[in-house]
């Protein structure tokens, strides 16, 4: 029988294929092609350290995936095969654009034999004086946690030794000649000939650990107050350990004997172990990316995102208009303008906002506390548990707390992900903002994300209910945002079930989803539900997908693809079009998984006034054309791209749009 799921930890793993694939596009400039596969390395970490512990779970219980069915010794091999397959195809493309930039004279990461004499006595100098004293040699440890990214492991006729490689100093030393350098590792292991014969060495690997460091917020309780939820956070913070090892990569001697020895040494599955085609990660690629971005022909053409009109006041053009604006062809200056605007008219009473991720010293915590010390009452909510994110956003609470604003800390067991910044008059009129990305002006310049500005009395009660409930807990009900985690899930799938019976009524309709991953099995459910009736879907799922195509009978017609290209696609959209009546378009911060839908404080919209209502539908109907940066599912679960002739991509034709467009118009 055909299984109705796909794995979502291997769709996780095809979406990191598609990455390392743009660096195999011709029309990808050098520098871009590296940054590709820079990602795709960090990519890969995250996979280890917050994915991987689900499957080493099953294989340690014993235990089927639920979904699939699948065993975990079964996930565990196609998880080191599609990775296998990964890094064989990301070092290829690594070799081909090293020789590229070495052919163009642009740099050299060369091998320490490659090195002429005044090179070779300029590293050894660097090696003494720099790395020499800071090499530690340790006996091999099963239990030892190894926190440095690289280590040596080198063994000798007694004993085997590790070493940790130093960090500060950077993976690419320069040898004295411009745009020549080398990597420290590759230095250390040729040139500490005293410590090889001190300890006879014989074998020599650079070798690298990844540990399972999903440790769960197991002390959440809906009760705590929240002084104690915050000591709590803090003490997790503090005490969280690297736990099970996941992972470990090496370079040096061959896979077969390579790959044994490390699985004898550390004691885990040969399929943890992976042998590396070249240099042991390789995110040092930033550090070129960065040198080198001056050679505007080796990246992406720069371009100026859309600013608000400087001459109009934007509260004052939301008085009589809505304002929809896409990130980052829209400058995420417009959010600031908006908050800078709210906190000089001398109107705002009261300013609420969800903060989850921020960058450092940005111009939303400047303007938070401005509004503080003028005498507006501010209200954020700090969401602390954004994984790896938490000491920043521990310092972020801190920082705006001093200076005034009241902090919550919201949901203590459900995950506050709502983006919304609600602006109040002493009349309870004023203006809400609600998007599907942070409030980060950092991300906003490489992520594609939808916000939606207005002042429409009906959104704005809305947001105020919202924020009651936050604040207070009390249960409201709302004239047209749906939250969960009650609420967005039931409202999916009721709306697919209405689209289907409108469809089936007059033969027309159609179901448009853009989220960054599908895997909630109710929801699949209902489209595979709805699909065997005819309803038309089209999807496109940026990364995870447990949705299969052609299980759903002689009319099944589901389109899903995935785009990837010079930006991260990072907007949630629904569009339901109910027969010939109407359609409805909504913006969402919650994507289709059950962790989202069941465990998180996520916000919906329908965009319900007709200007950003054509907006919205106008940029619907640009990704629904999109085939340059498109890969389409097929019925084997495999990503293809469509050769098309004069073909439409999505980002580029925003992008194209720019040079005529001045700013954002007021009128």
């Amino acid at each position: 029988m055909k299984r109705k799921f796909y794995n979502r930890d291997l769709s996780w793993i095809l979406f990191d294929n598609r990455v390392i694939d743009q660096a195999y596009d011709s029309d990808v400039p050098l520098l871009e092609k590296l940054k590709f596969l820079s990602i795709a390395s960090n990519n890969l970490d995250e996979f280890f350290r917050v994915r991987m512990h689900n499957i080493d779970s099953l294989v340690e219980n014993n235990k089927n995936d639920r979904r699939t069915n699948l065993s975990g010794d079964e996930i565990l091999d196609l998880v080191y095969e599609f990775n296998a397959h990964n890094i064989a195809k990301q070092y290829k493309n690594y070799d081909a654009s090293m020789k590229e930039a070495k052919d163009r004279g642009l740099f050299y990461v060369l091998k320490y034999d490659e090195l002429s004499d005044k090179e070779k006595k300029h590293v050894k100098k660097f090696y003494e004086k720099k790395i020499l004293p800071r090499l530690d040699m340790q006996r091999f440890s099963k239990v030892y946690k190894y926190r440095h990214n690289l280590n040596f492991l080198m063994e000798t006729p007694h004993h085997i030794y590790t070493c940790p490689v130093p960090e500060d100093l950077g993976r690419l030393i320069e040898t004295g000649v411009d745009d020549h350098y080398i990597l420290i590792e590759d230095l250390i292991q040729k040139v500490s000939t005293d410590l090889i014969r001190k300890y006879k060495v014989s074998k020599t690997y650079v070798f690298r650990v990844t540990y399972d460091q999903n440790k769960p917020y197991d002390f959440l309780d809906k009760n705590m107050s929240d002084e104690e939820y915050l000591q709590k956070m803090i003490n997790y913070v503090d005490t969280r350990e690297l736990r099970k090892i996941m992972r470990v990569e090496f370079d040096g001697d061959e896979e077969k004997k390579g790959r044994s020895y490390f699985t004898k040494l550390f004691d885990i599955s040969r399929k943890s172990v992976y042998k590396i085609p070249g240099p042991v990660d390789i995110r040092f690629l930033n550090t070129l990316v960065k040198n080198y971005k001056s050679h505007t022909d080796l990246v992406f053409a720069p371009f100026k995102a859309l600013q608000w009109n400087p001459s109009k006041n934007i509260l004052d053009y939301l008085q009589h208009s809505p304002l929809f604006v896409q990130y980052p062809y829209d400058s995420y200056s417009v959010f600031i303008n908006y908050l800078e605007a709210a906190v000089n008219d001398p109107k705002t009473t009261k300013i609420f906002i969800t903060i989850y991720r921020t960058e450092k010293n940005s111009d939303l915590l400047r303007l938070l506390k401005e509004a503080s010390q003028k005498g507006i009452q501010v209200t954020a909510l700090v969401e602390l548990r954004a994984r790896f994110d938490e000491v920043h956003n521990i310092e972020v609470a801190k920082v705006l707390k001093e200076a005034g604003v009241k902090i919550l800390f919201g949901d203590k067991v459900n995950k506050v992900h709502s983006k919304i910044c609600l602006v109040l008059h002493g009349d309870n009129r004023g203006y809400v903002q609600i998007g599907t990305g942070n409030y980060n002006a950092i991300t906003a310049k490489g992520f594609s994300d939808l916000s939606y500005f207005t002042s429409n009395q009906m959104y704005v009660d809305d947001a105020t209910k919202f924020f009651d409930h936050l604040v207070n807990g009390t249960k409201v009900d709302y004239n047209l945002i749906v939250t969960s985690p009650d609420n967005i899930k039931k409202m999916i799938i009721e709306n697919i079930k209405e689209a289907t019976k409108a469809y089936l009524r007059d033969g027309q309709g159609e179901v448009f989803m853009k989220v960054n991953g599908l895997t909630d099995v109710d929801i699949i459910s209902a489209i595979y539900a709805a699909a065997r009736q005819g309803l038309p879907f089209r999807l496109i799922v940026r990364g995870p997908c447990s949705l299969k195509i052609g299980i759903c009978g002689p009319k099944e017609d589901i389109r899903v693809k995935s785009i990837v290209g010079e930006l991260l696609e990072h907007g949630r959209i629904f569009k339901f079009q109910y027969g010939s009546d109407h359609t409805d378009v909504w913006i969402s911060s919650a994507d289709m998984m059950t962790r989202n839908l069941e465990r998180r404080v996520e916000i919906a919209v329908p965009v319900v006034e007709d200007k950003a209502k054509l907006k919205l539908s106008k940029i619907i109907k640009i990704f629904e054309k999109d085939t340059e940066n498109s890969y389409w599912l097929n019925s084997d679960g495999d990503y293809v791209k469509e050769d098309v002739e004069n073909g439409v991509s999505a980002q580029q034709t925003w992008l194209s749009r720019l040079k005529w467009r001045k700013y954002i118009k007021t009128n």
